[in-house]
């Protein structure tokens, strides 16, 4: 559907609060302010025309969002964007000599100067009864001395062309070379100083998009190395690494136990199962400090056994595991030692990879963990939305 038609309206001023952003429609949307109003310029340029300071002329048209809030905005019409004056010109503005067209005299140009905005005084000229139809600024030249002067000496260099007081029958590009001649001619070096001004803006324009390049480059780099890192963590060594075990056995069953207990019809027979206790030792993470825990499952007597502790050490846990099983005098044990990958900075790669580990987790034994680096895993900073 296309928009609904409507005149376009002009603004005028010093810009502020430039930014840069992707639209939804890929775009870039280049936004800055004059006075408390915002406008925004969609281009396929990544680099904003304009820089806070700026003194900028341009049409736009207010348009409503296809979000749901319809929030309105100004949106800028392309190529009508013109720079006045760049901000690296630091001249104090005494006024402007403008050019204005009005549909209602096709051919005519009206040239004229104001110590003010030439928008306000294209307002107050159109409020005049007598025209028809309103004017629009087509061109102003900021003027570092007296407008009036340059105006002047622009009506004389089109005086064969003048119909009415500061009416011409020329073309625009004729009237812009008259005021810039005028202008030159008066103030020789305020007019070297604008050229100066606008060369600065060049350069510094040649460094913002290297800079925009650099930013981008690095952009790339990070993204391809996100898109690296998640591609390893999917893989099956990414997998071992981030979910496997390193498994460390001290002392191993001398024969699988039964875990259960005997049911009430073994019972009533006598029936017993030999006493057993498994001791799994664990590395844990807590924030960004490495706490072993001690887990004691097992059964003395016809009584099941279960205790957890945590201990500063591994070996703290392997001693405490081995002095219980003497205070209990049980022969059939274990004692384990599990430490997660991702708390190891030198996890074993075992040569018979699991594939998908996530699915076929199994520990991998080790004879033992004196060469392992274990380490808290590093805390991932949080991202927040901007």
């Amino acid at each position: 559907m296309s928009r609904k038609r409507q005149d376009h309206k002009q603004a005028q001023g010093i810009v502020s609060k430039c930014s840069s952003r992707i639209a939804k429609s890929g775009s870039h949307a280049h936004g800055f302010f004059i006075g408390n109003n915002k406008y925004t310029l969609f281009s396929e340029n990544d680099l904003s025309p304009v820089t806070d300071g700026d003194r900028v002329l341009f049409k736009y048209e207010t348009r409503t969002l296809k979000s749901g809030y319809r929030a309105k905005y100004n949106a800028i019409i392309p190529d009508t964007l013109i720079i006045e004056a760049p901000a690296e010109l630091e001249e104090k503005i005494e006024g402007v000599v403008y050019i204005l067209s009005n549909k209602s005299m096709p051919g005519l140009l009206k040239i004229g100067y104001t110590t003010g905005e030439a928008i306000k005084r294209a307002d107050e000229l159109s409020r005049v009864t007598s025209v028809p139809t309103g004017f629009r600024v087509e061109w102003t030249l900021p003027v570092y001395g007296n407008p009036r002067a340059v105006e002047q000496g622009a009506h004389a260099h089109l005086a064969s062309n003048r119909h009415g007081k500061e009416f011409f029958k020329v073309s625009l590009d004729v009237a812009k070379d008259a005021c810039i001649s005028s202008f030159a001619k008066l103030y020789p070096e305020q007019a070297s100083l604008m050229d100066e001004a606008f060369s600065v803006r060049a350069k510094n324009e040649i460094k913002r998009r290297a800079q925009l390049r650099e930013i981008a480059e690095e952009r790339e780099q990070e993204i391809k190395a996100e898109e690296a890192r998640k591609a390893y963590e999917q893989s099956d060594e990414g997998m071992w690494r981030s979910k496997g075990i390193c498994r460390m056995i001290v002392h191993d069953f001398e024969s699988q136990p039964e875990r259960r207990s005997p049911s009430l019809f073994l019972k009533l027979f006598g029936t017993q199962f030999e006493d057993f206790m498994d001791f799994e030792v664990k590395a844990q993470q807590n924030k960004d400090e490495i706490s072993w825990c001690v887990s004691i499952a097992g059964r003395k007597s016809e009584q099941h056994i279960s205790e957890y502790k945590y201990f500063v050490t591994r070996n703290d846990c392997v001693e405490y595991a081995s002095e219980f099983v003497k205070g209990y005098g049980v022969s059939n044990y274990r004692i384990i030692v599990d430490v997660p990958n991702n708390l190891i900075e030198n996890p074993p790669i075992p040569v018979d990879l699991p594939k998908n580990y996530y699915v076929s987790a199994r520990p991998h034994i080790i004879a033992n963990m004196d060469d392992l680096v274990i380490r808290p895993d590093p805390i991932k900073p949080k991202k927040y939305r901007r």
